[in-house]
């Protein structure tokens, strides 16, 4: 008896990939930074001072881990495009566009519901907005709206042609 075959995804080795990233960029992106203090033991005649080194200290940790899960990101952009691949969204929407940064509720993001409509009674018009806390832009995502198929998976409207194309009443 042979071994039924699995089912082949093309890049498989790509999406691994961005799945990897994707891992570590959250790890790094949410790791407490700890730094081991050497100098428990002795005693310190300026406490200031070296509470001051030790704050130094972990701010440069933090944004050496923040740079890198930036990195991270900027490297996953470059690889679904490189690969043809299309990240979930889900995925996509934890990433900013503009400054590479994972965005993680609380930490370098913050998230609102806002519904511009007429007094807010449209409950269909709520949008989710997501402001990155390093840039500072803006993402805003409809809440409850169903996603719409892409184009090669999409219904043909009665009307058209058979290209796709609405011809608009025209002979020409």
């Amino acid at each position: 008896m042979a071994k039924p075959k699995s089912e082949s995804l093309p890049n498989r080795h790509a999406y691994t990939r961005v799945s990897y990233l994707h891992q570590a960029a959250s790890y790094l992106a949410t790791v407490q930074v700890q730094i081991p203090d050497a100098d428990a033991d002795a005693d310190s005649s300026q406490p200031h001072k070296d509470a001051h080194q030790f704050a130094a200290r972990l701010q440069k940790l933090r944004s050496t881990n923040e740079k890198v899960a930036r990195r991270f990101v900027s490297d996953i952009r470059a690889v679904s495009l490189k690969a043809q691949i299309r990240p979930s969204p889900s995925v996509k929407q934890m990433m900013c566009k503009f400054c590479d940064s994972l965005l993680i509720e609380g930490k370098s993001c913050a998230t609102t519901v806002e519904n511009l409509s007429k007094g807010g009674k449209k409950p269909w018009a709520d949008v989710m907005v997501t402001k990155c806390r390093t840039c500072g832009n803006v993402k805003r995502f409809p809440v409850s709206a169903p996603r719409q198929k892409r184009r090669p998976f999409r219904e043909p409207k009665s009307g058209e042609g058979q290209d796709g194309r609405d011809d608009g009443g025209h002979d020409g």
